[in-house]
């Protein structure tokens, strides 16, 4: 059966009101409801060793990671090996860095990071992590396992956005909200502690498109019952996806 999406649209602001905006621009009715926030932090002691050339490898698990990176860097980034989890955050670091970044071609995690080729002789190189504060350990604990020193830069954290979990399902429930884009597991963990228990049930139910396994499994963890993966979070390949196929879950 073809369903006609109808969106609500989780990621951080203002990504979410972008993302809704072109969707809504295609055709594809959207709403924008972030859940979490972020702000900086600095770490002036891992920036300095980092602006040194110090690394061989630097893995970006997240376009906000290299963003806020960038508001600390004056100068131009160091020469080294460049990785990003997913097609997004490789356009993104690609413009700040001005060197080619390596990506996953399929698989948009910490796992399809460490099935490249480049990663699996890595012994005695220096690797430093961009991501958030919290992130996952399993991409430090193999690599270190595969002999690399492991260092992270942590350049932001999250914050929970004060919300009123009834007032957003009933805003969600009277524009007929078939389908959510979720696009991290901390994000989806937020969506499902806003929401009320007694629409528990209704949430579920929704479809949720995602980016990777991991948000997929924690989403049927969390009882939904139709998922899909999306080819990218780029915008633009976003909407294409809804273009292409409407957004149906098969």
């Amino acid at each position: 059966m073809i369903i006609e999406p109808r969106l609500l649209v989780t990621r951080f602001a203002p990504h979410a009101e972008r993302l809704a905006n072109s969707l809504n621009d295609s055709g594809c009715f959207s709403i924008a409801q972030p859940l979490l926030t972020v702000t900086s932090l600095d770490d002036p002691k891992t920036l300095n060793t980092f602006l040194s050339g110090y690394y061989d490898y630097v893995i970006a698990v997240s376009g906000n990671a290299v963003r806020y990176a960038q508001q600390q860097i004056n100068i131009d980034w160091p020469k080294a090996c460049y990785l990003a989890v997913g097609q997004s955050t490789q356009n993104i670091l690609n413009e700040v860095t001005d060197q080619d970044v390596l990506c996953p071609l399929t698989r948009f995690d910490s796992e399809g990071l460490l099935d490249l080729d480049v990663l699996q002789s890595i012994k005695n190189k220096r690797v430093l992590i961009l991501r958030g504060e919290g992130g996952r350990d399993l991409l430090e604990t193999t690599l270190i396992e595969r002999g690399a020193k492991v260092d992270f830069f942590q350049t932001y954290k999250r914050i929970k956005i004060d919300l009123n979990g009834h007032e957003l399902v009933n805003n969600w429930q009277q524009a007929s909200i078939n389908g959510a884009i979720i696009s991290s597991v901390e994000i989806l963990n937020q969506l499902f502690m806003l929401v009320p228990k007694e629409y528990t049930s209704w949430i579920g139910e929704l479809i949720f498109y995602v980016p990777s396994e991991r948000v997929a499994k924690q989403a049927t963890l969390l009882g939904v019952q139709h998922i899909v993966l999306l080819p990218s979070l780029h915008t633009d390949q976003i909407v294409e996806f809804f273009k292409v196929n409407n957004g149906n879950c098969i």
